[in-house]
């Protein structure tokens, strides 16, 4: 089942950013997502899950197995387990009725993977409604820290009024920034492995400044995956034959970020900083979506709740 770009953009923005960030703040989590490459191999999971649950029920069950398998060798208590799963499949419902013609297959799908997470991780002889905390006060709770209306948005004025972030920082991004808008606009440029690993430079560059704020931590981890990406198939996509539609796509994300970039950072109008949070991370998962073998991927050994 194809997703459309809209869809992708919409479950990222209901889904994928709003459970990162709940899991990435939980005290409870700390410990184990400390590490910051760890942290980021989770968030890689949920994104992918998030698509192939939609996409393709038996990749996404690859997921959950493997998921299971690391928590049952990790200190995480069983009850944390079932409000994680709860509230992220809960997540998922709502999206999916948001639409005003509901996918009876992700529903499906849905219900596939809720019931392969019930049997991993069930005590002896528990329902499946106890085992799921739909009702609970405590997902009720959860979801209103999700709630992202417009009196909470953060605009480029107010957030520069904070100084958060350093003028350096914000100095070299204006200079990735040029330096990135001038090398995808250069007609006379060969889109060789060198042009890859050269635009790759300036994206890794602006995803390492942006992840040392807690505001940008979203974009920031977004561009490492974008990063990432080009790094492993800088080799080959000089001669894919999806070459045209990658670049096309990539084009794409430099200029949204090179919008971004100078309404936040320098012209300061931007009303939401994180305006651009959802259809970059849809992008770039769209790009991999583009490229990736069937195969590969259910090899991947990710960890995600």
């Amino acid at each position: 089942m194809k997703i459309s770009k809209k869809s992708l953009e919409s479950l990222v923005d209901v889904v994928v950013l709003p459970f990162e960030k709940f899991i990435l703040e939980d005290t409870r989590l700390a410990k184990y997502l400390a590490d910051p490459e760890v942290a980021k191999i989770h968030n890689l999971a949920v994104s992918k899950l998030s698509i192939y649950i939609f996409s393709d029920v038996e990749r996404a069950s690859a997921y959950v197995q493997e998921g299971a398998k690391a928590h049952r060798e990790k200190t995480i208590p069983i009850e944390d387990i079932k409000e994680y799963y709860s509230l992220y499949f809960q997540l998922c419902r709502d999206w999916n009725q948001q639409h005003l013609e509901a996918n009876t297959q992700y529903s499906d799908n849905l219900a596939t993977i809720e019931q392969f997470v019930y049997e991993a991780f069930r005590q002896a002889n528990e329902s499946k409604e106890n085992f799921y905390l739909y009702n609970a006060d405590i997902i009720k709770n959860d979801l209103a820290k999700m709630h992202y209306s417009d009196d909470v948005k953060i605009s480029a004025e107010a957030f520069y009024a904070e100084g958060t972030m350093d003028e350096l920082d914000i100095h070299d991004i204006l200079e990735s920034c040029t330096a990135l808008s001038d090398e995808v606009k250069d007609k006379s440029t060969t889109h060789d492995e060198v042009y890859f690993n050269h635009i790759n430079h300036y994206f890794r560059a602006y995803g390492v400044i942006l992840e040392k704020n807690s505001e940008f931590k979203d974009i920031g981890f977004s561009l490492f995956k974008l990063s990432q990406f080009i790094e492993n198939n800088s080799a080959m996509l000089p001669e894919h034959p999806k070459k045209k539609t990658a670049l096309v796509v990539l084009n794409a994300i430099v200029e949204d970020l090179v919008s971004w970039t100078h309404s936040v950072l320098q012209d300061r109008t931007a009303v939401d900083i994180h305006y651009l949070d959802a259809s970059l991370l849809s992008s770039i998962i769209q790009l991999e979506m583009l490229f990736a073998p069937v195969q590969a991927e259910a090899e991947d050994e990710l960890e995600f709740f």
